[in-house]
């Protein structure tokens, strides 16, 4: 069977012919604002250009030819994350709560958790951000380091194999499940040479494999949102079906269409997104929610720390973690001795010769009012890793930079001059 046949299946001969169509267009690009780092007036005093997304919050379509926002300095310092408009639906349709406990279970590059913290920027809640990818799960966490979370842990675990460990654990999971990626075709030229019939099916069986992992590690009255980015029935509605077959416990959650939306005629709760009717790169979403009602976690501050490094930057927190000579700060409940951590919460300092350096992460946690601010010639002094001589009524320490009100990064001030500490792989 090929590709368009599948389509065929479930789809309209003229609706194919229209998605084949759009699916020859130019791709389009979108962000999601941090509205922590910068307001909405400000940002659009930025790149006035910016084309407001109907209905998602913080969420803007933009002309790569006129603001190649991939290569600005804003991206790196978390003000905006780059992700289709259609990937960014997922996340806000989770329905997130003070003492939520959430995991994101194939998570990398990071986009879904990202999202969902910056649509939840006034909630209390915490994040497994994992992957089953070592590499992938690296750039994962160097992604969660730029938006400045501190309600996250990343971690590269095979939740199959150690899912016992954290039976009814979750409020809430993102399974954004591997697929065949026939909504990625006209960015990425090999999946479209890679698809198979055989390929759908072979993953069909996984994600069934991984939604049922997911509905073990569920509480009662938790929700699940599922996704793909395939057009294939299989691999979305059948997926479905299938599951729903052997958890009584289990039912679809009804998403309220909005134009743009299409919706299958047997089972109408999910919805996809199609480039012939939305604008974005395609994508299939479910709510699924188990019987029961769940509860919540207590993240509230239990003691206050009294390392002086800590107190200095106000960081109160339940837990501090040591990891290859990095310490970490976290709110997170669970039992984490079970999970591969590679980033065990907010990093704040890395123990150098004796002595505590501040992280980059920590950098774009805290706001800029303690800050030293720069002129637009020291910011790209900065930026591109120099020092910078700049005489201050300061003690030798460490301090924050910022261009702006935007947080950069920490120097090290000695004797009037400004060290860089800027990350070596950042500078341009």
């Amino acid at each position: 069977m090929d590709f368009i046949l599948n389509l065929n299946k479930y789809l309209s001969k003229s609706f194919v012919n229209k998605l084949l169509d759009s699916m020859e267009e130019k791709k389009t690009s979108s962000l999601i604002l941090n509205t922590k780092k910068i307001d909405e007036v400000s940002f659009l005093n930025l790149f006035p250009h910016l084309r407001k997304h109907p209905f998602l919050k913080y969420v803007y379509y933009y002309n790569k030819d006129e603001y190649d926002l991939g290569k600005n300095y804003l991206l790196i310092a978390g003000v905006y994350y780059i992700m289709d408009a259609s990937s960014l639906i997922t996340s806000s349709l989770l329905d997130v709560n003070d003492g939520d406990l959430i995991l994101d279970m194939c998570a990398a590059p990071g986009g879904k958790t990202i999202s969902l913290l910056l649509y939840n920027l006034d909630k209390k809640f915490e994040v497994i951000s994992n992957d089953i990818s070592h590499s992938r799960a690296l750039e994962l966490s160097k992604n969660i380091e730029r938006i400045g979370a501190s309600n996250v842990i990343v971690t590269n675990n095979d939740f199959s194999l150690i899912k016992n460990k954290y039976k009814n654990a979750f409020n809430k999971i993102i399974l954004d499940a591997p697929c065949s990626g026939s909504a990625m075709f006209r960015k990425n030229e090999l999946a479209k040479k890679d698809w198979t019939i055989e390929k759908v099916l072979s993953l069909k069986e996984k994600q069934i494999l991984l939604l049922n992992d997911a509905i073990y590690m569920l509480q009662d009255g938790g929700i699940i949102v599922y996704s793909t980015c395939s057009f294939s029935y299989e691999e979305d509605e059948e997926v479905l079906l299938e599951v729903l077959k052997v958890n009584p416990n289990i039912h679809l959650i009804n998403i309220p269409f909005k134009e743009g939306f299409y919706k299958d005629k047997n089972v109408k709760e999910p919805i996809h997104l199609f480039p012939s009717l939305y604008e974005g790169e395609g994508q299939f979403i479910a709510l699924l929610k188990k019987d029961g009602n769940d509860k919540k976690y207590d993240l509230s501050i239990k003691k206050e720390e009294k390392n002086k490094d800590l107190k200095r930057f106000n960081l109160n927190f339940n837990r501090q973690i040591t990891l290859k000579d990095k310490i970490y700060l976290t709110n997170n409940p669970l039992d984490l001795s079970k999970l591969n951590l590679i980033r065990p919460g907010l990093e704040v300092y890395e123990v150098k010769k004796n002595y505590l350096t501040p992280s980059f992460s920590l950098a774009h946690y805290l706001n800029n009012k303690a800050s030293i601010e720069l002129n637009e010639k020291e910011k790209d002094l900065y930026l591109h890793g120099d020092e910078i001589t700049k005489v201050l009524n300061l003690k030798n320490d460490f301090y924050l930079v910022s261009y702006k009100g935007i947080n950069l990064g920490f120097i090290k001030y000695v004797n009037g001059k400004l060290k860089n500490y800027y990350p070596k792989g950042l500078r341009h």
